[in-house]
């Protein structure tokens, strides 16, 4: 029985995902998630207390995902320019390896933009580092995490276009570089942590 009930809950969670993956979370119903993950409409409410929690559980799922690959990208870089760097470049593969997952973090993890917000802590950590570390300048906590967010959700939403005509890794390499020049970095080294982040990376993917 509880691995029948794994077994149904994930197939409402994958089945939502790839529904709000599409339209968003006000245009899907229950009905239609119940009947694309083939279960019985009494299931969703043995597991989930309405679409709203159902919406927030699958977001938490792909931001973990997300947030795990950075950390893993970042687990020996010190530098928070370069830390920045790469969190892009992870954001900007993620979209490309993982385009469903990445289309729910664009529509339903609108984020909260106050600097002191929980769901911001990671960002916020390095760019206070990194303002004391006298790396970034002519800017405060609260402009830093906001070009961050800004720059990499808008790189993220991006390389989801279809329409793309640049190689996503050149799109990377670039916003990397306008990111860090934002945050007082040198023009010349921000060209050089953001290519270097991009080949790592990114390594294997084109950006001609």
């Amino acid at each position: 029985m509880d691995r029948r009930r794994a077994r149904t809950r994930e197939a409402l969670l994958s089945a939502g995902r790839a529904l709000f993956a599409a339209r968003g979370v006000e245009s899907v119903s229950v009905d239609e998630i119940v009947a694309a993950a083939a279960v019985a409409k009494g299931s969703f409410y043995n597991h989930f207390a309405d679409k709203d929690v159902f919406a927030r559980e699958i977001v938490a799922a792909v931001r973990r995902q997300a947030e795990q690959a950075v950390d893993a990208a970042n687990a020996h870089i010190e530098d928070p320019a370069e830390q920045f760097a790469r969190a892009l470049c992870v954001f900007v593969r993620f979209a490309m390896e993982h385009p469903e997952s990445a289309r729910v973090l664009w529509r339903l993890n609108s984020g909260a933009t106050m600097a002191d917000a929980p769901v911001n802590r990671g960002i916020r950590d390095i760019v206070e580092r990194g303002i004391r570390l006298q790396r970034f300048k002519h800017v405060d906590v609260e402009t830093g995490l906001l070009l961050v967010m800004g720059i990499v959700v808008i790189a993220l939403r991006h390389v989801l276009e279809e329409r793309l005509t640049t190689p996503p890794k050149a799109v990377a390499k670039r916003m990397a570089a306008g990111m860090l020049r934002a945050l007082g970095i040198s023009p010349a080294q921000a060209e050089k942590i953001a290519r270097s982040a991009a080949e790592d990376v990114l390594a294997g993917y084109a950006d001609e």
